[in-house]
Protein backbone atom coordinates (compact mmCIF):
# COMPACT_ATOMS: atom_id res chain seq x y z
CA UNK A 1 0.00 0.00 0.00
CA UNK A 2 1.03 3.60 -0.80
CA UNK A 3 2.27 5.84 1.85
CA UNK A 4 1.27 9.52 1.95
CA UNK A 5 4.44 11.25 1.70
CA UNK A 6 4.25 15.48 2.55
CA UNK A 7 7.16 17.42 0.24
CA UNK A 8 7.32 20.64 1.88
CA UNK A 9 9.31 23.58 -0.28
CA UNK A 10 9.03 27.27 -0.80
CA UNK A 11 11.32 29.87 -3.12
CA UNK A 12 11.61 30.12 -6.78
CA UNK A 13 11.05 27.38 -9.71
CA UNK A 14 14.01 26.24 -8.79
CA UNK A 15 13.35 24.90 -5.10
CA UNK A 16 9.82 23.27 -6.70
CA UNK A 17 11.23 21.41 -9.88
CA UNK A 18 13.37 18.39 -7.53
CA UNK A 19 10.45 18.48 -5.22
CA UNK A 20 8.32 17.55 -8.44
CA UNK A 21 10.75 15.23 -9.90
CA UNK A 22 10.94 13.03 -6.25
CA UNK A 23 7.03 13.20 -6.31
CA UNK A 24 6.44 12.13 -9.62
CA UNK A 25 8.99 9.23 -8.89
CA UNK A 26 6.74 8.21 -5.47
CA UNK A 27 3.72 8.80 -7.31
CA UNK A 28 5.52 5.99 -10.38
CA UNK A 29 5.76 3.70 -7.42
CA UNK A 30 2.41 3.81 -5.79
CA UNK A 31 2.77 6.18 -2.83
CA UNK A 32 0.94 9.38 -2.39
CA UNK A 33 3.13 12.41 -2.67
CA UNK A 34 1.59 15.79 -1.66
CA UNK A 35 3.68 19.03 -1.96
CA UNK A 36 2.89 21.40 0.54
CA UNK A 37 4.02 24.63 -0.79
CA UNK A 38 2.86 28.58 -1.72
CA UNK A 39 -0.13 29.42 -3.38
CA UNK A 40 1.98 30.18 -7.25
CA UNK A 41 2.97 26.67 -7.98
CA UNK A 42 0.05 25.23 -7.43
CA UNK A 43 -0.90 25.31 -11.58
CA UNK A 44 2.23 23.35 -12.20
CA UNK A 45 1.79 21.14 -9.77
CA UNK A 46 -1.62 20.65 -10.37
CA UNK A 47 -0.73 20.10 -14.10
CA UNK A 48 1.10 16.89 -12.94
CA UNK A 49 -1.72 15.94 -11.58
CA UNK A 50 -0.29 15.70 -8.12
CA UNK A 51 -1.62 17.01 -4.79
CA UNK A 52 -1.17 20.39 -3.33
CA UNK A 53 -1.38 21.90 -0.24
CA UNK A 54 -1.08 25.46 0.34
CA UNK A 55 1.61 27.12 2.56
CA UNK A 56 1.44 30.98 2.95
CA UNK A 57 3.29 33.14 2.23
CA UNK A 58 2.96 33.73 -1.45
CA UNK A 59 4.18 36.44 -3.07
CA UNK A 60 0.67 37.88 -2.59
CA UNK A 61 0.59 37.31 0.95
CA UNK A 62 4.23 39.43 1.37
CA UNK A 63 3.28 41.86 -1.15
CA UNK A 64 -0.08 42.64 1.24
CA UNK A 65 1.80 42.47 4.57
CA UNK A 66 4.84 45.00 3.51
CA UNK A 67 3.79 46.85 1.00
CA UNK A 68 5.94 45.86 -1.42
CA UNK A 69 5.79 44.90 -5.24
CA UNK A 70 7.05 41.52 -6.70
CA UNK A 71 10.47 43.17 -8.52
CA UNK A 72 11.20 45.01 -5.01
CA UNK A 73 10.72 42.12 -3.31
CA UNK A 74 13.01 39.76 -5.47
CA UNK A 75 15.46 43.28 -5.07
CA UNK A 76 15.90 43.23 -1.47
CA UNK A 77 15.70 39.29 -1.10
CA UNK A 78 18.43 39.05 -3.39
CA UNK A 79 20.53 42.29 -2.43
CA UNK A 80 24.17 40.48 -1.33
CA UNK A 81 24.61 40.80 2.19
CA UNK A 82 21.26 41.92 3.14
CA UNK A 83 18.85 39.35 1.21
CA UNK A 84 19.21 36.59 3.27
CA UNK A 85 18.65 38.59 6.62
CA UNK A 86 15.23 39.98 4.53
CA UNK A 87 13.93 36.61 3.38
CA UNK A 88 14.30 35.39 7.12
CA UNK A 89 13.40 38.33 9.21
CA UNK A 90 10.66 40.07 7.10
CA UNK A 91 9.15 36.92 5.11
CA UNK A 92 9.99 33.66 6.68
CA UNK A 93 9.41 34.71 10.34
CA UNK A 94 6.64 36.84 10.78
CA UNK A 95 4.51 34.39 8.69
CA UNK A 96 6.15 31.51 10.71
CA UNK A 97 2.74 31.05 13.06
CA UNK A 98 0.58 30.91 9.51
CA UNK A 99 2.46 28.50 8.30
CA UNK A 100 2.87 25.91 11.03
CA UNK A 101 -1.05 25.84 11.26
CA UNK A 102 -1.16 24.88 7.38
CA UNK A 103 1.30 22.93 7.93
CA UNK A 104 -0.23 20.75 10.93
CA UNK A 105 -3.19 20.48 7.96
CA UNK A 106 -0.84 19.48 5.50
CA UNK A 107 0.71 16.52 7.56
CA UNK A 108 -2.49 15.23 9.10
CA UNK A 109 -1.83 11.18 8.77
CA UNK A 110 1.36 11.72 6.81
CA UNK A 111 3.88 8.83 7.10
CA UNK A 112 6.76 10.89 6.76
CA UNK A 113 7.49 15.04 5.64
CA UNK A 114 10.32 15.99 3.75
CA UNK A 115 11.74 19.63 4.02
CA UNK A 116 13.05 22.11 2.10
CA UNK A 117 15.98 24.69 3.63
CA UNK A 118 13.18 27.32 3.99
CA UNK A 119 10.41 25.41 5.25
CA UNK A 120 11.16 26.40 8.96
CA UNK A 121 7.33 25.26 9.37
CA UNK A 122 7.33 21.50 8.12
CA UNK A 123 10.41 21.17 10.50
CA UNK A 124 8.20 22.53 13.45
CA UNK A 125 4.82 20.54 12.18
CA UNK A 126 6.58 16.88 11.75
CA UNK A 127 8.60 17.37 15.34
CA UNK A 128 4.91 18.25 16.89
CA UNK A 129 3.26 15.57 15.49
CA UNK A 130 6.76 13.17 15.71
CA UNK A 131 6.57 12.19 12.42
CA UNK A 132 9.90 10.52 11.08
CA UNK A 133 11.11 13.70 8.54
CA UNK A 134 14.04 13.92 6.02
CA UNK A 135 15.66 16.95 5.24
CA UNK A 136 17.33 17.98 1.57
CA UNK A 137 19.92 20.49 0.89
CA UNK A 138 20.16 21.57 -3.24
CA UNK A 139 23.25 22.45 -3.28
CA UNK A 140 26.72 21.67 -1.20
CA UNK A 141 26.34 25.49 -0.47
CA UNK A 142 23.75 24.31 2.03
CA UNK A 143 26.14 22.33 4.44
CA UNK A 144 28.30 25.01 5.48
CA UNK A 145 30.78 22.26 5.41
CA UNK A 146 34.49 23.44 7.04
CA UNK A 147 36.12 20.79 5.09
CA UNK A 148 34.81 22.56 1.48
CA UNK A 149 34.08 26.40 2.55
CA UNK A 150 31.49 28.00 0.58
CA UNK A 151 32.09 30.61 -1.52
CA UNK A 152 30.17 33.42 0.45
CA UNK A 153 30.97 36.53 -1.95
CA UNK A 154 32.23 37.56 -4.80
CA UNK A 155 33.75 41.30 -3.65
CA UNK A 156 37.28 41.76 -4.60
CA UNK A 157 38.42 41.67 -0.93
CA UNK A 158 37.05 38.78 -0.11
CA UNK A 159 38.47 37.06 -3.24
CA UNK A 160 41.56 38.26 -2.43
CA UNK A 161 41.25 37.10 0.93
CA UNK A 162 40.46 33.31 0.02
CA UNK A 163 43.13 33.45 -2.25
CA UNK A 164 45.85 34.51 0.89
CA UNK A 165 44.64 32.12 3.00
CA UNK A 166 43.62 29.41 0.52
CA UNK A 167 39.74 29.11 1.62
CA UNK A 168 39.86 29.16 5.53
CA UNK A 169 38.84 32.32 5.33
CA UNK A 170 35.38 31.34 3.70
CA UNK A 171 35.53 28.84 6.55
CA UNK A 172 35.89 31.33 9.07
CA UNK A 173 33.18 33.95 7.35
CA UNK A 174 30.76 31.18 7.67
CA UNK A 175 31.41 30.48 11.24
CA UNK A 176 30.99 34.62 12.05
CA UNK A 177 27.84 34.17 9.78
CA UNK A 178 26.17 31.14 12.49
CA UNK A 179 26.64 33.66 15.15
CA UNK A 180 24.99 36.66 13.21
CA UNK A 181 22.18 35.39 12.49
CA UNK A 182 21.03 32.88 15.78
CA UNK A 183 19.12 35.95 16.52
CA UNK A 184 17.16 36.27 12.98
CA UNK A 185 15.40 33.19 14.26
CA UNK A 186 14.15 33.90 17.51
CA UNK A 187 10.63 33.23 16.92
CA UNK A 188 11.57 30.11 15.35
CA UNK A 189 13.05 29.23 19.12
CA UNK A 190 9.84 30.87 20.80
CA UNK A 191 7.55 28.73 18.83
CA UNK A 192 9.37 25.66 19.82
CA UNK A 193 9.01 26.70 23.27
CA UNK A 194 5.43 27.47 23.03
CA UNK A 195 4.61 23.78 20.81
CA UNK A 196 6.71 22.01 24.15
CA UNK A 197 9.71 20.91 21.86
CA UNK A 198 13.61 21.66 22.85
CA UNK A 199 15.65 24.58 21.99
CA UNK A 200 17.44 23.43 18.44
CA UNK A 201 20.72 24.38 16.68
CA UNK A 202 20.20 27.44 14.48
CA UNK A 203 17.83 26.84 11.54
CA UNK A 204 19.39 28.28 9.19
CA UNK A 205 22.80 26.03 9.50
CA UNK A 206 22.94 22.78 11.25
CA UNK A 207 19.70 22.98 13.02
CA UNK A 208 17.79 22.32 9.41
CA UNK A 209 19.10 19.06 9.45
CA UNK A 210 16.84 16.01 10.36
CA UNK A 211 17.87 13.05 13.30
CA UNK A 212 16.29 10.94 10.67
CA UNK A 213 18.37 11.63 7.43
CA UNK A 214 19.43 14.38 4.43
CA UNK A 215 18.92 13.86 1.05
CA UNK A 216 21.60 16.18 -0.77
CA UNK A 217 19.76 16.48 -4.11
CA UNK A 218 22.78 16.94 -6.20
CA UNK A 219 25.65 14.99 -8.31
CA UNK A 220 28.67 13.92 -6.73
CA UNK A 221 30.13 15.27 -9.53
CA UNK A 222 29.37 18.61 -8.27
CA UNK A 223 30.53 18.25 -4.85
CA UNK A 224 31.57 15.51 -2.50
CA UNK A 225 30.40 14.04 0.62
CA UNK A 226 32.04 15.65 3.87
CA UNK A 227 33.48 14.50 6.94
CA UNK A 228 30.88 17.58 8.79
CA UNK A 229 28.16 16.59 7.04
CA UNK A 230 24.80 15.91 8.90
CA UNK A 231 24.27 11.96 9.67
CA UNK A 232 22.70 9.47 7.69
CA UNK A 233 23.21 11.79 4.65
CA UNK A 234 22.55 10.32 1.11
CA UNK A 235 23.91 11.94 -2.39
CA UNK A 236 21.57 11.26 -4.81
CA UNK A 237 22.70 13.33 -7.99
CA UNK A 238 20.03 16.36 -9.44
CA UNK A 239 16.70 15.61 -9.67
CA UNK A 240 15.72 17.36 -12.98
CA UNK A 241 12.01 18.50 -13.86
CA UNK A 242 11.46 21.46 -16.40
CA UNK A 243 8.20 21.03 -17.89
CA UNK A 244 5.76 24.30 -17.61
CA UNK A 245 3.15 23.38 -15.76
CA UNK A 246 2.64 19.74 -17.33
CA UNK A 247 3.04 20.93 -21.09
CA UNK A 248 4.56 18.36 -23.66
CA UNK A 249 8.31 18.10 -23.63
CA UNK A 250 8.81 20.56 -26.67
CA UNK A 251 10.22 23.55 -27.63
CA UNK A 252 7.82 26.60 -28.76
CA UNK A 253 7.59 26.79 -32.47
CA UNK A 254 9.30 29.95 -33.39
CA UNK A 255 11.79 28.98 -31.04
CA UNK A 256 12.51 25.46 -32.98
CA UNK A 257 12.24 27.41 -36.47
CA UNK A 258 15.16 29.87 -35.02
CA UNK A 259 17.23 26.94 -33.68
CA UNK A 260 17.39 25.19 -37.01
CA UNK A 261 17.75 28.78 -38.97
CA UNK A 262 21.30 28.44 -38.16
CA UNK A 263 24.16 27.93 -35.95
CA UNK A 264 24.16 27.24 -32.00
CA UNK A 265 23.49 30.76 -30.33
CA UNK A 266 24.45 32.06 -26.90
CA UNK A 267 21.82 31.33 -24.19
CA UNK A 268 21.08 33.91 -21.69
CA UNK A 269 19.03 33.17 -18.44
CA UNK A 270 18.38 34.23 -15.24
CA UNK A 271 16.14 31.54 -13.93
CA UNK A 272 13.21 32.47 -12.75
CA UNK A 273 12.91 35.05 -9.54
CA UNK A 274 15.85 37.49 -11.17
CA UNK A 275 14.02 38.36 -14.11
CA UNK A 276 11.85 40.54 -12.15
CA UNK A 277 14.74 42.52 -11.65
CA UNK A 278 17.47 42.09 -14.04
CA UNK A 279 19.19 45.02 -14.22
CA UNK A 280 21.61 45.40 -17.13
CA UNK A 281 21.69 42.03 -17.53
CA UNK A 282 20.16 41.63 -20.89
CA UNK A 283 20.76 44.87 -22.57
CA UNK A 284 24.71 43.27 -22.11
CA UNK A 285 23.49 40.09 -23.65
CA UNK A 286 22.59 41.80 -26.95
CA UNK A 287 25.35 44.06 -27.11
CA UNK A 288 27.75 40.90 -26.59
CA UNK A 289 26.07 38.55 -29.09
CA UNK A 290 26.18 41.86 -31.64
CA UNK A 291 30.06 42.14 -31.00
CA UNK A 292 30.55 38.66 -31.30
CA UNK A 293 28.50 38.30 -34.21
CA UNK A 294 26.97 35.49 -32.55
CA UNK A 295 23.09 34.55 -32.67
CA UNK A 296 21.41 34.59 -28.71
CA UNK A 297 18.95 33.07 -27.13
CA UNK A 298 17.39 35.04 -24.02
CA UNK A 299 14.95 34.05 -21.37
CA UNK A 300 13.33 36.92 -19.95
CA UNK A 301 10.64 38.03 -18.03
CA UNK A 302 7.23 39.60 -18.82
CA UNK A 303 9.03 43.09 -18.79
CA UNK A 304 12.10 42.28 -20.72
CA UNK A 305 9.86 40.60 -22.94
CA UNK A 306 8.09 43.62 -23.89
CA UNK A 307 10.62 46.66 -23.75
CA UNK A 308 14.15 44.91 -25.37
CA UNK A 309 14.60 45.51 -28.81
CA UNK A 310 14.22 42.58 -31.47
CA UNK A 311 17.17 42.24 -34.05
CA UNK A 312 18.53 40.01 -36.38
CA UNK A 313 19.92 37.07 -34.64
CA UNK A 314 18.20 37.72 -31.85
CA UNK A 315 15.19 35.19 -30.31
CA UNK A 316 13.13 36.71 -27.21
CA UNK A 317 10.90 34.39 -24.98
CA UNK A 318 10.01 34.64 -21.51
CA UNK A 319 10.31 30.64 -21.33
CA UNK A 320 11.61 27.48 -22.55
CA UNK A 321 12.50 23.70 -21.16
CA UNK A 322 16.40 24.13 -20.71
CA UNK A 323 16.26 20.11 -21.10
CA UNK A 324 15.65 20.98 -24.56
CA UNK A 325 17.33 24.67 -24.98
CA UNK A 326 20.76 24.19 -23.72
CA UNK A 327 22.16 20.91 -25.84
CA UNK A 328 20.95 23.37 -29.02
CA UNK A 329 23.25 26.07 -27.51
CA UNK A 330 27.33 26.63 -28.19
CA UNK A 331 27.53 28.40 -24.61
CA UNK A 332 25.21 29.11 -21.62
CA UNK A 333 25.13 32.39 -19.72
CA UNK A 334 23.19 32.22 -16.38
CA UNK A 335 22.79 33.22 -12.65
CA UNK A 336 23.95 30.67 -10.94
CA UNK A 337 21.32 28.69 -9.77
CA UNK A 338 21.81 24.92 -9.20
CA UNK A 339 18.55 24.17 -11.33
CA UNK A 340 20.13 26.31 -14.13
CA UNK A 341 23.82 24.98 -13.16
CA UNK A 342 22.64 21.51 -13.06
CA UNK A 343 21.28 21.39 -16.31
CA UNK A 344 23.77 22.85 -18.57
CA UNK A 345 26.14 20.59 -16.87
CA UNK A 346 23.55 17.73 -18.01
CA UNK A 347 23.80 19.35 -21.51
CA UNK A 348 27.36 18.98 -21.76
CA UNK A 349 27.69 22.92 -22.67
CA UNK A 350 30.46 25.38 -21.44
CA UNK A 351 28.96 27.95 -19.10
CA UNK A 352 29.37 31.42 -18.40
CA UNK A 353 28.38 32.02 -14.62
CA UNK A 354 26.92 35.66 -13.56
CA UNK A 355 26.55 35.09 -9.71
CA UNK A 356 24.22 37.27 -7.64
CA UNK A 357 23.89 35.95 -4.36
CA UNK A 358 23.31 32.86 -1.47
CA UNK A 359 24.71 30.01 -3.35
CA UNK A 360 25.50 31.48 -6.90
CA UNK A 361 29.21 32.50 -5.83
CA UNK A 362 29.81 28.85 -4.52
CA UNK A 363 27.94 27.57 -7.76
CA UNK A 364 29.99 29.05 -10.24
CA UNK A 365 33.24 28.42 -8.46
CA UNK A 366 32.36 24.91 -8.39
CA UNK A 367 31.92 25.00 -12.28
CA UNK A 368 34.85 26.77 -12.71
CA UNK A 369 36.82 24.06 -10.55
CA UNK A 370 35.27 21.37 -12.69
CA UNK A 371 36.81 23.22 -16.10
CA UNK A 372 33.29 23.57 -17.33
CA UNK A 373 33.04 27.03 -17.20
CA UNK A 374 34.24 30.99 -16.01
CA UNK A 375 32.54 32.97 -14.00
CA UNK A 376 32.24 36.99 -13.90
CA UNK A 377 30.77 39.17 -10.84
CA UNK A 378 27.65 40.69 -11.43
CA UNK A 379 29.67 43.81 -10.89
CA UNK A 380 31.70 43.82 -13.52
CA UNK A 381 29.18 42.29 -15.82
CA UNK A 382 30.25 44.88 -18.73
CA UNK A 383 30.55 44.25 -22.33
CA UNK A 384 34.11 44.56 -22.65
CA UNK A 385 34.42 41.51 -20.43
CA UNK A 386 31.80 39.59 -21.15
CA UNK A 387 32.86 39.68 -24.55
CA UNK A 388 36.47 38.59 -22.92
CA UNK A 389 35.08 35.86 -20.84
CA UNK A 390 32.95 34.40 -23.48
CA UNK A 391 35.50 34.57 -26.58
CA UNK A 392 38.22 32.09 -23.92
CA UNK A 393 34.86 29.96 -22.74
CA UNK A 394 34.31 29.38 -26.34
CA UNK A 395 37.88 27.72 -27.54
CA UNK A 396 36.78 24.46 -27.27
CA UNK A 397 38.57 22.96 -24.07
CA UNK A 398 35.25 24.05 -22.31
CA UNK A 399 33.47 21.93 -24.28
CA UNK A 400 35.08 19.38 -23.80
CA UNK A 401 35.01 19.31 -20.71
CA UNK A 402 31.45 19.88 -20.41
CA UNK A 403 31.07 16.61 -22.21
CA UNK A 404 32.96 14.29 -20.53
CA UNK A 405 30.86 15.94 -17.26
CA UNK A 406 27.82 15.69 -19.48
CA UNK A 407 28.74 12.12 -19.57
CA UNK A 408 29.16 11.15 -16.04
CA UNK A 409 25.83 13.16 -14.99
CA UNK A 410 24.18 10.66 -17.52
CA UNK A 411 24.55 7.21 -15.60
CA UNK A 412 22.87 9.12 -12.55
CA UNK A 413 19.12 9.15 -11.78
CA UNK A 414 18.68 11.53 -8.56
CA UNK A 415 14.70 11.55 -8.19
CA UNK A 416 15.05 7.50 -8.37
CA UNK A 417 17.92 7.54 -5.91
CA UNK A 418 15.59 9.91 -3.50
CA UNK A 419 12.42 7.51 -3.49
CA UNK A 420 15.00 5.12 -2.72
CA UNK A 421 15.97 6.61 0.48
CA UNK A 422 12.81 7.95 1.36
CA UNK A 423 11.28 4.29 0.49
CA UNK A 424 14.68 2.78 2.68
CA UNK A 425 13.29 4.78 5.71
CA UNK A 426 9.78 3.82 5.66
CA UNK A 427 10.42 0.63 5.98
CA UNK A 428 13.27 0.73 8.24
CA UNK A 429 12.90 -1.47 11.95
CA UNK A 430 13.96 1.49 13.84
CA UNK A 431 10.99 3.55 12.17
CA UNK A 432 8.84 0.85 12.98
CA UNK A 433 9.89 0.61 16.42
CA UNK A 434 9.58 4.08 17.51
CA UNK A 435 5.93 4.52 15.26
Amino acid sequence: MGRRIVLATAGTAGDLNPFIAIALELRARGHQPIIATQHEFQPAIAAEGLAFHLVRPGVDDVRRELGLDAPEIVQRATHGSSGLEFAVRRIAMPFLRRAFDDMMEATAGADLVVTHTSAFAARLAAEKRGAPWLSTALAPFTFMSAYDPPILSTLPPLKALRQMTGARSDAALARVLRLATASWTGKFQQMRTRLGLPRSANPLFEGQFSPFGTLALYSPVFGSMQPDFPPDCAMTGFCFYDRRRGAAERLPDDLAAFLEAGPPPLVFTLGSALTLEPGRFYEVALTVARRMGRRAVLLVGPDAARRLPRGEGVLITEYAPHSLLFPRACAVVHHGGVGTTAQALRAGKPQLVVPFFADQPDNAARVVRLGAGRSLSDRAWRPAAAERELTSLLDGSYTARAEELSRRLSREHGAAAAADRIEALLSSPELRLTA
